[in-house]
């Protein structure tokens, strides 16, 4: 596949990553994700995108280090809502790989203090205008698979230097047909994407840490860490990309691709801040049903909840407006469910 794990790293330091969160599918980790508030959770649009099951089957783990045991900060949560920016597609993942996760209860964060004196934190994001230069050392950690098999227990990173813009675009455009398959180009201009890692492979992040933060010190490495990248995808995991254009398609390495944050702050401003509806009870005889962030179609892994109460000895008619769910026999795409 082509979504990323950490190769090639070592295993990291306890507490060294107090941002990074695990996503769970039925208890087994899947993608990364970083803390942006003691709510919300920063990860990759495929992480998502893909999801046949149910978002009650998914769960985000903070404070976690080693997978056998239940760290001491551990903290475990649900998911209330997924909001996967609106130009991701599937079968174009190089641009606006990004979603925001809303979690069911609040995260206790830095001001609780563990006996190992270690705190769960959120990650900083950029400025817009951050400049952090190529060859810049920044740090990808996960508990993707580091070879076939399982994954690792431990939390494991990588370092990674940041590509030169110019050399990114080239690499990409020599993966591209093999990667995806031939669909048109989009344009470059339009593409939110940042490379990292050496050009003879051997480190890189792979499949099993999609979502997770590539993390960097701004400031001229003075501080603070910032989340300057989402974990994306590769071509070949931690393969060498030096003289792509003379190698047959299918060993053609590509550097860890990243979502740059940086681009995509406006949207992620602005995402947390429409998404700051209350739940609260509203009192009528009748009205019209409607997500409050998006009073129209309902974009991709959006789980709304809707409790409707009368009292005894009356009846709730509902009435659609307008119904159109995607066909499919097992409801794995878009679904209604009225339970009573």
């Amino acid at each position: 596949g082509s979504f990323l794990r950490v190769v090639g790293g070592a295993e990291a330091t306890y507490g060294s990553h107090p941002w990074l969160v695990s996503l769970r599918l039925k208890g087994s980790h899947f993608c990364g994700g970083a803390i942006l508030t003691d709510r919300w959770i920063m990860t990759a649009a495929h992480c998502f995108a893909s999801l046949s099951e149910s978002l009650s089957n998914v769960s985000m783990a903070v404070g976690e280090f080693d997978r056998r045991v239940n760290d001491e900060e551990e903290q475990v949560f649900r998911v209330k809502t997924v909001t996967v920016h609106e130009n991701y597609h599937h079968a174009w993942p190089m641009s606006y790989d990004i979603a925001l996760v809303e979690l069911d209860q609040h995260i206790q964060l830095g001001y609780v203090t563990f006996t190992t004196g270690v705190r769960v934190q959120p990650i900083c994001l950029p400025l817009p205008d951050e400049k952090i230069l190529p060859q810049t050392s920044c740090i990808v950690g996960g508990w993707g698979r580091i070879k076939e098999g399982r994954l690792p227990a431990i939390l494991r990173e990588v370092q990674l230097n940041l590509v030169e813009p110019s050399k990114c675009k080239y690499v990409l455009q020599t993966v591209h047909s093999s990667v995806l398959h031939k669909r048109p180009v989009q344009s470059w201009s339009a593409m939110t994407v940042l490379c990292a890692g050496p050009e003879r492979g051997g480190r890189d992040a792979c499949q099993g840490d999609s979502g997770g933060p590539l993390v960097c010190l701004a400031g001229s490495g003075r501080g603070p860490w910032v989340a300057l990248g989402i974990t994306s995808w590769g071509k070949g995991c931690g393969r060498s990309w030096k003289n792509n254009s003379i190698r047959p398609p299918s060993r053609r390495g590509s550097p860890g691709v990243f979502t740059d944050v940086r681009l995509l702050l406006p949207w992620i401003k602005h995402k947390l801040q429409e998404c700051r509806v209350t739940d609260g009870l509203v009192t009528d005889r009748e009205g019209i049903i409607r997500n409050p962030a998006f009073p129209g179609d309902h974009y991709n892994n959006n789980f709304c909840v809707w409790s409707i109460s009368v009292p005894q000895g009356y009846s709730i008619l509902l009435e659609f407006e307008h119904f159109d769910l995607e066909n499919d026999s097992y409801c794995r795409y878009d679904r209604l469910t009225v339970s009573v």
